[in-house]
């Protein structure tokens, strides 16, 4: 809840990357509350309104992830419009005469995202969601400490790149809105 705010205001990939985390989380947790009180938040060196609030955030969560059926997989819809934000964005971006810089990243990643694409069997909506994706999967592999070739390891640092790079240009955009 507290890193979600500060992310979702400074770096929006990172958000989603972090609230995908939660969504898995709380899968781990087999959406019993009382238990990830327990085992998680309690750990926490917060005040209790803070945890009680953490708790209520993991809740609400939850109950989004359950009344959209993604108990098991997906993900909740809130986070779905934040990827369709970005994605829109880097439509945009793409279109901008000022965004040479952000087009010739895009130029060199779009290889990549293609094979990333025909090598999995994920069901992308669009070459951020499958950016992200790539991102994520490469995160849980090196949670378990799994294996990583150094092309992957290419591949996904040029994904990062074009994330971050993304990101701040959609934050400049909400910000310039304001």
């Amino acid at each position: 809840m507290l890193i979600s705010r500060e992310k979702r205001k400074t770096n929006m990939a990172e958000y989603i990357l972090y609230m995908w985390q939660i969504e898995d989380t709380i899968r781990a947790f087999d959406f019993d509350m009382e238990r990830l009180d327990r085992e998680l938040i309690r750990k926490y060196d917060q005040p209790e309104d803070v945890k009680l609030e953490m708790l209520n955030w993991y809740d609400n969560i939850a109950s989004h992830m359950k009344n959209e059926k993604v108990e098991r997989s997906g993900h909740v819809q809130f986070i779905k419009n934040n990827i369709l934000d970005l994605y829109k964005h880097h439509l945009f971006l793409l279109q901008e005469p000022g965004e040479l810089n952000y087009q010739k990243m895009y130029l060199q990643v779009l290889p990549l995202i293609r094979e990333m694409n025909v090598k999995q069997a994920w069901s992308c909506d669009n070459e951020i969601e499958i950016c992200l994706n790539a991102v994520y999967i490469y995160m849980m592999m090196r949670l378990k400490k799994d294996p990583i070739g150094p092309e992957t390891k290419e591949a996904i640092n040029m994904f990062i790149r074009f994330l971050a790079l993304l990101s701040s240009k959609f934050r400049a955009f909400e910000e310039a809105k304001q």
